[in-house]
């Protein structure tokens, strides 16, 4: 019996299984967004709460620790996981105190509460006898405050107790919490394990969404439209960026309404640079291969130090989409730097 979740995962199962029977007091995997990281290294977790697993130690289905785990009770094990995260995978999430009963947002980060919420649990000892499980994700959205909470726990874990964090971008993660942890890196699908499996699920015009999806095939399914741009607009935005350094800066004012969120155009927009930056070293573009050639002529152009400087600013204005800025404003300032640094 398998603990993966999906075909492109043999390396990470094999990788995690060949720890169970030394299993360091902290662990941290990390990979692209949208291949299944986080699910399988849940499911790797609730088989170490197996009471009789297989040879192989992938979990019997049939003790009272997997019944426990099946209906979501086990005693010895916690999540710390952010309210986007935990939703859709229907983890119980407790907001703070000072979450205003109304509130339209949900939070993206690891917050103060959850953290310190773990004190009664690593001061007791475990219910089955068995190892302790703390699950944190994402690891690389962990607030300040929050992060020195969990950090004093790494460093002092208790008997018999194991972190497993999981994060998207590993240079995220802070170097003191990196050190103090095992570190996995996690693959990502090939383009033909991807397609494959998209259309074993029935989707429609697989290889175009698995392109939009930056080649991740979970991320074909994510609904969240604050991360997606409408067909309409998608093309203001190609029309502009194709255009490069000869685009008009007075047109960018035209290129997102008022409805485009922030987080949408920065992830867009991202993608266009990390395509620039490929094609400028002569590799392929991964994102917008329909438009391989306006790009490498773009980058053959475009002076190297502008070009990057673009790039890291699309970076800085994504770390804080979330928060309550003025997004036309934010979005029309990148699109006018675009123009000039290209």
């Amino acid at each position: 019996m398998s603990i993966k979740l999906y075909p492109w995962q043999d390396a990470l199962e094999k990788a995690l299984l060949d720890l169970r029977d030394r299993l360091p007091n902290g662990l941290l995997v990390y990979g692209p967004r949208g291949a299944g990281i986080f699910d399988l290294v849940q499911a790797f977790a609730k088989s170490l709460l197996c009471t009789q697993p297989a040879a192989d130690g992938t979990p019997c289905g049939r003790c009272h620790g997997c019944h426990l785990v099946r209906a979501g009770t086990h005693p010895d094990i916690r999540y710390v996981v952010s309210e986007a995260e935990s939703l859709p995978r229907e983890i119980p999430f407790v907001p703070p105190d000072t979450a205003a009963s109304d509130r339209k947002t949900v939070y993206r980060e690891i917050l103060i509460h959850q953290t310190r919420a773990l004190t009664d649990f690593l001061n007791l000892k475990s219910h089955e006898g068995g190892v302790r499980i703390v699950l944190v994700y994402p690891a690389d959205r962990i607030r300040a405050e929050a992060a020195a909470s969990l950090l004093k726990s790494l460093e002092e874990p208790p008997e018999n107790t194991v972190f497993m964090l999981v994060a998207d971008e590993i240079d995220r993660v802070l170097p003191t919490i990196r050190s103090r942890c095992r570190l996995i890196r996690a693959g990502a699908p090939t383009r033909e394990q991807a397609l494959e499996w998209l259309k074993s699920q029935g989707v429609q015009d697989a290889e175009r969404k698995l392109t939009e999806a930056g080649g991740m095939p979970l991320a074909v399914f994510d609904e969240d439209a604050r991360f997606r741009l409408a067909d309409e607009t998608r093309e203001r935005f190609l029309a502009y960026l194709k255009l490069g350094h000869a685009a008009p800066p007075a047109q960018a004012l035209s290129v997102a309404d008022k409805d485009v969120t922030l987080s949408a155009a920065a992830l867009f927009l991202s993608r266009w640079g990390w395509d620039l930056a490929s094609a400028k070293v002569g590799c392929e573009p991964q994102y917008f291969p329909e438009f391989a050639e306006e790009i490498k002529t773009i980058a053959q152009a475009a002076n190297p130090t502008g070009l990057y400087t673009w790039i890291n600013s699309v970076r800085d204005i994504r770390r804080v989409s979330e928060h309550p800025l003025n997004a036309k404003t934010m979005i029309e300032a990148l699109l006018i730097s675009y123009a000039r640094n290209i």
